[in-house]
Protein backbone atom coordinates (compact mmCIF):
# COMPACT_ATOMS: atom_id res chain seq x y z
CA UNK A 1 0.00 0.00 0.00
CA UNK A 2 1.48 3.28 -1.11
CA UNK A 3 -0.75 4.93 1.46
CA UNK A 4 1.35 3.71 4.40
CA UNK A 5 4.64 4.53 2.69
CA UNK A 6 3.47 8.00 1.77
CA UNK A 7 2.34 8.75 5.32
CA UNK A 8 5.56 7.32 6.77
CA UNK A 9 7.65 9.57 4.55
CA UNK A 10 5.56 12.62 5.46
CA UNK A 11 6.13 11.92 9.17
CA UNK A 12 9.85 11.41 8.50
CA UNK A 13 10.10 14.75 6.71
CA UNK A 14 8.57 16.46 9.74
CA UNK A 15 11.53 15.18 11.79
CA UNK A 16 14.10 16.14 9.15
CA UNK A 17 15.18 19.79 9.46
CA UNK A 18 15.95 22.09 6.57
CA UNK A 19 19.29 23.89 6.93
CA UNK A 20 18.74 27.33 5.41
CA UNK A 21 22.45 28.15 5.57
CA UNK A 22 23.21 25.55 2.90
CA UNK A 23 20.77 26.70 0.25
CA UNK A 24 18.23 24.62 -1.62
CA UNK A 25 20.67 22.75 -3.84
CA UNK A 26 22.97 21.52 -1.03
CA UNK A 27 20.58 20.64 1.81
CA UNK A 28 19.74 16.98 2.43
CA UNK A 29 16.36 17.77 3.99
CA UNK A 30 15.32 19.75 0.93
CA UNK A 31 16.61 17.02 -1.37
CA UNK A 32 14.54 14.41 0.47
CA UNK A 33 11.43 16.57 0.17
CA UNK A 34 11.94 16.83 -3.59
CA UNK A 35 12.46 13.09 -3.95
CA UNK A 36 9.33 12.25 -1.96
CA UNK A 37 7.36 14.72 -4.09
CA UNK A 38 8.70 13.11 -7.28
CA UNK A 39 8.09 9.55 -6.09
CA UNK A 40 4.58 10.21 -4.82
CA UNK A 41 3.27 12.50 -7.56
CA UNK A 42 -0.25 11.16 -7.05
CA UNK A 43 -0.07 11.12 -3.25
CA UNK A 44 -1.32 7.91 -1.67
CA UNK A 45 -2.39 6.55 -5.08
CA UNK A 46 1.15 6.53 -6.49
CA UNK A 47 2.50 3.20 -7.77
CA UNK A 48 5.63 2.42 -5.73
CA UNK A 49 7.72 -0.59 -4.74
CA UNK A 50 6.66 -1.11 -1.12
CA UNK A 51 9.72 -3.15 -0.14
CA UNK A 52 12.08 -0.51 -1.52
CA UNK A 53 10.10 2.28 0.16
CA UNK A 54 10.24 0.48 3.50
CA UNK A 55 14.00 -0.11 3.18
CA UNK A 56 14.70 3.54 2.36
CA UNK A 57 12.32 4.81 5.02
CA UNK A 58 13.89 2.60 7.70
CA UNK A 59 17.40 3.79 6.84
CA UNK A 60 16.47 7.47 6.79
CA UNK A 61 14.46 7.13 9.99
CA UNK A 62 17.46 5.62 11.82
CA UNK A 63 19.58 8.59 10.71
CA UNK A 64 16.93 11.18 11.63
CA UNK A 65 16.36 9.56 15.02
CA UNK A 66 20.06 9.60 15.88
CA UNK A 67 20.24 5.83 16.30
CA UNK A 68 23.89 5.63 15.27
CA UNK A 69 24.86 8.83 17.07
CA UNK A 70 23.65 7.23 20.30
CA UNK A 71 25.09 3.81 19.51
CA UNK A 72 28.53 5.15 18.54
CA UNK A 73 29.11 8.36 20.52
CA UNK A 74 32.03 10.53 19.50
CA UNK A 75 34.79 10.90 22.04
CA UNK A 76 36.31 13.97 20.36
CA UNK A 77 34.58 17.24 19.62
CA UNK A 78 36.86 18.27 16.76
CA UNK A 79 37.13 16.97 13.22
CA UNK A 80 40.10 15.80 11.17
CA UNK A 81 40.62 19.43 10.14
CA UNK A 82 40.84 20.53 13.77
CA UNK A 83 37.65 22.60 13.46
CA UNK A 84 34.67 22.23 15.76
CA UNK A 85 31.28 21.14 14.42
CA UNK A 86 30.05 24.75 14.54
CA UNK A 87 33.09 25.98 12.62
CA UNK A 88 32.56 23.28 9.97
CA UNK A 89 28.92 24.35 9.70
CA UNK A 90 29.98 27.95 9.14
CA UNK A 91 32.59 26.98 6.54
CA UNK A 92 29.98 25.03 4.56
CA UNK A 93 27.43 27.85 4.59
CA UNK A 94 26.38 29.54 1.36
CA UNK A 95 27.68 32.90 2.58
CA UNK A 96 31.18 31.56 3.23
CA UNK A 97 31.33 29.70 -0.08
CA UNK A 98 30.19 32.84 -1.93
CA UNK A 99 32.85 34.89 -0.15
CA UNK A 100 35.52 32.35 -1.13
CA UNK A 101 34.31 32.41 -4.72
CA UNK A 102 34.50 36.20 -4.79
CA UNK A 103 37.98 36.08 -3.31
CA UNK A 104 39.11 33.55 -5.93
CA UNK A 105 37.72 35.72 -8.70
CA UNK A 106 39.85 38.54 -7.37
CA UNK A 107 43.02 36.46 -7.53
CA UNK A 108 42.31 35.32 -11.09
CA UNK A 109 41.57 38.88 -12.19
CA UNK A 110 44.85 40.03 -10.68
CA UNK A 111 46.79 37.31 -12.48
CA UNK A 112 45.30 38.23 -15.86
CA UNK A 113 45.80 41.94 -15.29
CA UNK A 114 49.55 41.41 -14.73
CA UNK A 115 49.97 39.69 -18.11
Amino acid sequence: MARNSYRNFLRLLEKWPVDASKGADRDLGEYLRKRVTESFKHGEASPVNEEECHRIYSSLNRIASGTYAAKYPRSLTSTSTGLSAEECHQVMSVEFLNAMEDQNKGIIKRLFQKN
